[in-house]
C-alpha cells in the first residue's frame, strides 16, 4: 500500500509568503475555489471509474470532493501545506456497508480479490495540469478579492 502519489512544488516562497500575509478567512476565500476547480477534473475522471468497476453503485454514492483547512489534516500533510484539496472514495464512517476499506480494498485488492485503481489513474499524468489549474485559478481568485477590497 505504498502506492501513493506525491506533487512536491519549488520555486513557490514569494507565493506562500504573501498567503501567510492574508488573513485566515481571505486565505480560504481565495484557496477553496481554486482547490475544486483544480480537483474537479480529478472527481470527474474517479467517479468514471469507480462507474466503470461498480456493479452495486455503493462506492459512486462516496466519491467526494474536499478543500481542508483544518490545522490537525495540514499538520498530517506535512508543515509546508496551506491547505489540502483532495477527492475521497469511500466514508469514513459506516453508513449502509458502505465504508473507507471496500475503497482500498477495490483500488488496491487483496489476496482474493485484484486491484481495479480508480483513483491513481484519476492522478496519475495529470499532475501538471492539477497544478498549473491551481495555479491559475488562485491568481483569479486573489485578483477578484483585491478588486473587491478596493471598491471598499
Amino acid at each position: 500500500m505504498s502506492d501513493f502519489i506525491t506533487v512536491k512544488l519549488s520555486g513557490l516562497r514569494e507565493l506562500d509568503q504573501a498567503l501567510n500575509e492574508l488573513d485566515l478567512k481571505t486565505r480560504k476565500q481565495a484557496m477553496r475555489p481554486a482547490l475544486r476547480t483544480a480537483m474537479k477534473p480529478v472527481l470527474s475522471r474517479i467517479k468514471s471509474n469507480v462507474e466503470a468497476i461498480s456493479d452495486t453503485g455503493g462506492l459512486e454514492e462516496t466519491v467526494k470532493m474536499t478543500a481542508s483547512f483544518a490545522k490537525g489534516n495540514l499538520q498530517k500533510s506535512g508543515k509546508q501545506a496551506a491547505a489540502i484539496g483532495r477527492v475521497s472514495v469511500g466514508s469514513s464512517r459506516k453508513r449502509e456497508g458502505k465504508t473507507g476499506h471496500q475503497a482500498l480494498q477495490v483500488e488496491f485488492g487483496t489476496s482474493d480479490i485484484p486491484a481495479k485503481p480508480v483513483i491513481r489513474p484519476a492522478v496519475t499524468g495529470h499532475e501538471k495540469t492539477i497544478i498549473n489549474t491551481f495555479a491559475k485559478e488562485l491568481g483569479r481568485q486573489i485578483e477578484r478579492i483585491a478588486r473587491r477590497v478596493r471598491r471598499n
